[in-house]
């Protein structure tokens, strides 16, 4: 069921009071969100009336936690494909922004309920730039669909278009068709194989992405060949 709400600080906050009674493919859409959060508890900059963000409740109960970064990457892969769709070449940078060039385009916060050995709920945050034109934040590189197309979306016809890209991954996810979203995802991963710098807490250095575990960690391939595992939080992009 789909819940346009006129105003709402974060979906995020509103979708987790009504988790208990809601049922799974429940999405709760605001027309201005005054408080939305990215990953880290970063702000997140949408003018009113001019995106999508949306929360969307998941309950895959039979997915082991810890394998709960599938659902990230159905969920990126989701909106690379509705990305797609309007004649963008999306990229996924590591763990699940979107990315089109080197500007984002889209953010993705999930939050779950771990029951157990499984996952109770998830809910799944998603920000999209549509048809906004100027930003006005310091966040450093946004851009929007408009931007990249000249073009502008009706939002109460995308939102469905959307949420449906989501849940046919999610569906091939709970059918246990794994090696496809794993071959997708780290296909359109962002600067996969190119030689770039990171960034740790003690160290700076030059690596290329070669992809991720299933268990999320970036695996990144320094100068001497050497691969490491890194968890999110532990390297940054420069």
């Amino acid at each position: 069921m789909l819940h346009w709400l006129s105003q709402i600080d974060s979906t995020n906050r509103y979708a987790a009071l009504h988790l208990a009674d809601a049922s799974e493919g429940s999405v709760w859409a605001a027309h201005v969100q005054t408080a939305g959060r990215g990953q880290q508890n970063n702000s997140w900059e949408s003018e009113p009336y001019k995106n999508l963000t949306f929360s969307l409740l998941l309950r895959p109960t039979w997915l082991p936690s810890e394998e709960q970064f599938y659902l990230s990457k159905i969920v990126s892969l989701g909106v690379t494909r509705f990305l797609r769709q309007h004649r963008i070449k999306p990229a996924i940078k590591w763990p699940n922004d979107i990315y089109v060039d080197d500007k984002k385009i889209a953010g993705i916060l999930i939050e779950h309920q771990i029951a157990g050995n499984s996952i109770g709920s998830s809910i799944v945050g998603v920000g999209l730039n549509v048809n906004q034109e100027t930003f006005v934040s310091d966040a450093p590189n946004p851009t929007s669909i408009y931007l990249q197309t000249g073009h502008t979306l009706d939002l109460q016809q995308a939102l469905p278009n959307l949420i449906t890209c989501i849940l046919n991954r999610y569906e091939h996810l709970r059918a246990g068709d794994i090696r496809p979203i794993d071959a997708d995802y780290r296909q359109q991963l962002y600067r996969l194989n190119e030689w770039r710098w990171f960034e740790t807490r003690t160290n700076r250095f030059r690596a290329k992405i070669t992809g991720v575990r299933s268990s999320g960690e970036l695996l990144l391939q320094n100068e001497q060949g050497q691969t490491e595992a890194f968890l999110f939080k532990e390297v940054r992009f420069l």
